[in-house]
């Protein structure tokens, strides 16, 4: 019963080892496959990348600045358009006061001439900051634009530089996807050479096997046909002794019945000549 346990306890351990073994191989070879599936891209195009992505940033916060500057702009038309309509409002006022001044020239009147006059001239001030306001706004436009196709022109150049990198980083993997190929032939052209030669070599030694097994079974048989030979002989053997041996028995029995025979002829030999005497 120790000894079954002990036998069940390095079973199990066994089994441990080699399913640790085959998680270890099998995280290795899913890292080799991760490594061959992703390449780690070099430095260079991964700089060329990141010049292109700012200045793609760049070029549409220069765009951004061109649409806010129009957005003002289109607002401070409309201020201006709301400014013009008050001063055209202003200009009918101080004509119609100017009218009335010229039917009736009271102090009255031509105070509120002078105040419609003020008033116009105020009007007409601020619309000419409000123009020169929009001057402004149009020159910081036209600035935006042209930072906009500088901002482009460098975008053009780093997407060039980009499509270069890449073209050189794929010239780069194809040679060694190429390489890797020309290696994969080889080994399979090596491993091909070895099946064969592996197969000559059991073929050979299955022959030989054939023939020491052919070898083995005509000794064996000639050794099965010796033994039958001295078998069959010894059962001959067996049966003619008896029968040599009833004849050995005979002949004794014979020599002592003619030694019998002589002893009493020589005994009556000897008794005769006192008889005849």
């Amino acid at each position: 019963m120790a000894r079954a346990a002990k036998k069940a306890a390095t079973k199990r351990a066994t089994r441990k080892k080699t399913t640790a073994r085959k998680t270890t191989a099998a995280k290795t070879t899913a890292r080799k496959q991760t490594a061959s599936k992703a390449p780690a891209v070099p430095k260079s195009v991964s700089n060329a990348e990141a010049k292109f992505k700012l200045q793609e940033k760049a070029v549409t916060q220069a765009e951004k600045k061109v649409d806010q500057a129009e957005a003002r702009l289109d607002r401070h038309k409309k201020k201006v358009d709301t400014e013009n309509g008050k001063l055209g409002k202003l200009r009918t006022d101080l004509a119609a006061k100017r009218d009335k001044v010229k039917g009736k020239a009271t102090a009255a009147a031509k105070r509120a001439v002078d105040t419609a006059r003020g008033r116009m001239n105020t009007q007409r001030l601020k619309l000419q900051d409000l123009r020169g306001e929009s001057k402004l706004i149009r020159a910081e436009i036209q600035a935006a634009k042209k930072v906009v196709t500088r901002e482009k022109k460098k975008l053009r150049t780093a997407q060039r530089n980009l499509s270069a990198k890449m073209r050189e980083y794929e010239r780069k993997l194809a040679k060694k996807a190429k390489a890797a190929q020309k290696k994969a032939e080889q080994k399979a052209k090596t491993a091909a050479r070895k099946a064969a030669a592996k197969s000559k070599s059991s073929a050979k030694k299955s022959t030989a096997k054939k023939a020491t097994a052919r070898k083995a079974t005509a000794k064996k048989s000639a050794a099965k046909k010796s033994t039958a030979g001295k078998s069959a002989a010894r059962k001959t053997s067996t049966r003619k002794s008896p029968a040599r041996k009833t004849a050995a028995k005979k002949t004794t029995a014979r020599k002592s019945t003619a030694g019998k025979k002589s002893a009493a002829r020589k005994s009556t030999a000897r008794t005769s000549p006192a008889k005849q005497s």
